[in-house]
């Protein structure tokens, strides 16, 4: 039986253990890293694999974490140098007074620096989960720095009603303890979770220790509630048509985010050519739902854009 899609974590006892593959992931050695951007604010990034070979960026969604791509990074890692970061706001990364997608998009450079994902001669591919697809569609757009090719993951663009309604979120709570917290998460937009041994992991890295203005302890949601509401994106749609890198789009097939006519928009304003790919059984948050198809499309991806890079067997 699936899970309430609203409450995944709702019984934390009743949880299947991770299969061998998730905690070999989770094993891999990775470099911390924290880099200063020039207003001061900090950024928290891990890297994996060896500085000189091919760069991969991994962006993640609204008001999610670095720990989204951690568990697949290391798939990657014995053939690229890879990097995953939290955007401003949220996970670990420093709030900010205002939030927009250039800004998301000097993050996302300065950490690929910091981790010498631009060191090969080959630029970097980009890969990025719905909201994080803005910044990778600005930058491509922008032209300011090459980049080899852009991977768009279940990413939903504004202007095309798709029925999705986002709830009014009126702030953080204080929880008494991490279970608390955690019987509080939620995916959104809300969809069912057969994987919750992932979102376990992805709850417990999106809390943190906290006060109440009465000096209460306990525990609550790491990101800016401020970036609940979205981010402002109106040249969204221009600039994902002036992209000049390739670019593959893939989906969820029961994503209702990117079903209809916005891929049908998306796949129209891209270069004719630009692959799409469906993963079965999957829905908007596609590495909950399908994490290993989602590694095995994007190494068919990598292995077309990388010369002499075969896909992993």
């Amino acid at each position: 039986m699936i899970p309430d899609p609203l409450l995944p974590l709702q019984q934390l006892d009743d949880i299947p253990a991770p299969p061998a593959w998730f905690a070999a992931a989770l094993d891999t050695p990775y470099e911390p890293l924290e880099v200063t951007m020039p207003d001061g604010r900090r950024v928290e990034a891990r890297a994996w694999g060896q500085v000189g070979a091919p760069g991969l960026v991994l962006l993640h969604g609204n008001a999610a974490h670095l720990g989204w791509w951690a568990f697949l990074a290391p798939f990657f890692a014995d053939r690229f140098r890879v990097a995953a970061f939290s955007l401003g706001g949220m996970g670990g990364s420093e709030w900010r007074d205002d939030y927009s997608v250039p800004r998301f998009s000097e993050e996302m450079w300065a950490v690929a620096d910091a981790a010498g994902v631009t060191a090969h001669a080959l630029p970097p591919i980009l890969a990025a989960h719905s909201m994080g697809g803005l910044p990778v569609i600005h930058a491509s757009a922008k032209i300011e720095r090459p980049i080899r090719a852009a991977v768009l993951i279940d990413v939903g663009l504004p202007g095309v009603d798709n029925g999705i309604a986002i709830p009014e979120y009126k702030g953080h709570r204080l929880y008494p303890s991490v279970e608390a917290a955690l019987g509080r998460f939620r995916l959104a937009p809300p969809q069912p979770c057969a994987n919750r041994w992932i979102a376990e992991y992805l709850g417990r890295m999106a809390v943190c220790p906290a006060h109440d203005a009465a000096g209460n302890a306990g525990w609550t949601w790491r990101f800016d509630p401020r970036l609940w509401g979205g981010v402002q994106a109106d040249d969204v749609w221009r600039e994902l048509a002036a992209m000049r890198c390739p670019v593959a789009l893939i989906r969820g097939a029961n994503s209702p985010l990117t079903g209809g006519e916005m891929i049908s928009r998306m796949a129209t304003a891209l270069p004719t050519g630009s692959p799409l790919i469906e993963i079965a059984d999957a829905n908007h948050h596609v590495m909950i739902d399908q994490p290993l198809a989602l590694v095995a499309a994007l190494d068919a991806l990598f292995a077309g854009w990388v010369p002499g890079l075969d896909p992993k067997s």
